[in-house]
């Protein structure tokens, strides 16, 4: 199992699910992240990713990252998973492991 993408699964699992869906697919309180990311979404960089993690989107009732509770030391790894998946480089649910 890749560490850092399995980290990038738990941090996301435990900060970000409960609002965006468990396979970051959105819900009634949470836009979809995998349409964020996109190409054409609201987020599709890591420029823009790093904005909103530092509260750019305080008043659409996305809290800082600081707030959620969310280390700076996971940052690109979140990007880079929730990018993954945007792209279908990834699948939802727990990364699987390597052989």
């Amino acid at each position: 199992m890749d560490v850092a993408l399995y980290k990038a699964w738990q941090q996301y699992s435990l900060r970000c699910a409960r609002c965006h869906g468990e396979d970051a697919q959105g819900s009634s309180f949470g836009p979809s992240l995998l349409e964020a990311l996109g190409p054409e979404g609201a987020v599709p960089t890591r420029e823009e990713f790093l904005k909103v993690l530092a509260g750019e989107r305080s008043d659409k009732g996305m809290p800082s990252a600081e707030k959620m509770g969310i280390d700076s030391v996971y940052f690109t790894g979140l990007y880079d998973y929730l990018k993954g998946r945007s792209e279908g480089r990834y699948h939802g649910g727990r990364p699987a492991r390597r052989e």
